[in-house]
């Protein structure tokens, strides 16, 4: 339980953690279908094998197992990484099992990597007045075409500051695949004086619209391109229909959300073997 929660002395429903982490679970299940990942479901595990090796390129999405077969199975998900020489990453919810799985991956060599609150809000709402003001000027556009497509992308890794393999990673997608939006996902792209400094994307499942990718240039932060990029979000996803929201906070964005009226209601981890 996070410390908002705590204070508050309320905690979520049942139905909105499960649809938080349907949404979580599925973006990164449609991050690995596109990395052409080997997908295997068994024993309360989902799990992928891209070969790729980068930390999101090989990764176990769902973990729900018994404790008398946890060990076993942790042990040999990890021994097939070493084997196949990627890494692994494990994803953790407040679903994962069994309690102890941390300290079990730890046992196995795996390292906690990131942890960051879980967020939803109801749409549609008006913009709080402790809302971060946003540039007059800053113009969101929807993409729709590969040129689009490839200056969303240079934004992301640039804005995220990614190493040179995630970004080879990620321009190899858009060369196959053309990295186009669907029915699944919508890509944003901001433009301040002309020039394309912001990113945000839509991902919708578990009957949530989710927020991810919101990055901006180093030259252009703390002017509200980040809160202008959640809101644009936000609209759109009001747009098609969903009532509801949710991202996974990282630390540069956690206080904008909350004033945007954001409300933390579970932690998620990931944990590498690398």
């Amino acid at each position: 339980m996070t410390e908002a929660m705590e204070q508050s002395g309320t905690g979520p429903s049942p139905e909105l953690l499960a649809a938080m982490e349907a949404n979580l679970f599925e973006a990164y299940a449609h991050l690995g279908r596109a990395l052409g990942g080997e997908f295997h479901q068994r024993d309360g595990l989902l799990f992928f094998f891209s070969g790729r090796p980068v930390f999101f390129g090989n990764g176990v999405i769902r973990c729900q197992l018994a404790e008398q077969e946890a060990d076993e199975q942790i042990a040999a998900l990890c021994a097939e990484a070493r084997r196949r020489q990627v890494p692994l990453t494990w994803l953790l919810a407040p679903s994962s099992r069994p309690g102890d799985l941390e300290q079990r991956l730890q046992a196995q060599g795996c390292r906690l990597d990131e942890e960051v609150p879980g967020m939803a809000i109801d749409l549609g709402q008006p913009v709080p007045a402790a809302a971060p003001p946003v540039p007059e000027d800053l113009v969101v556009e929807e993409v729709g075409e590969a040129r689009a497509m490839e200056t969303w992308l240079q934004v992301l890794c640039d804005g995220f500051g990614f190493p040179e393999p995630i970004r080879a990673v990620f321009f190899d997608l858009y060369q196959r695949y053309g990295f186009l939006p669907g029915q699944q996902v919508r890509y944003l792209l901001g433009f301040w004086h002309g020039e394309p400094v912001g990113t945000a994307l839509l991902t919708f499942g578990g009957g949530l619209a989710g927020l991810y990718g919101v990055a901006t240039l180093p030259q252009a932060r703390r002017r509200g391109v980040g809160t202008a990029m959640t809101l644009a979000a936000m609209r759109t996803a009001e747009q098609l229909g969903y009532r509801r929201a949710t991202l996974q906070a990282t630390p540069m964005g956690l206080n904008v959300y909350r004033r945007l009226g954001w409300q933390e209601y579970c932690l998620f981890k990931t944990y590498v073997l690398a």
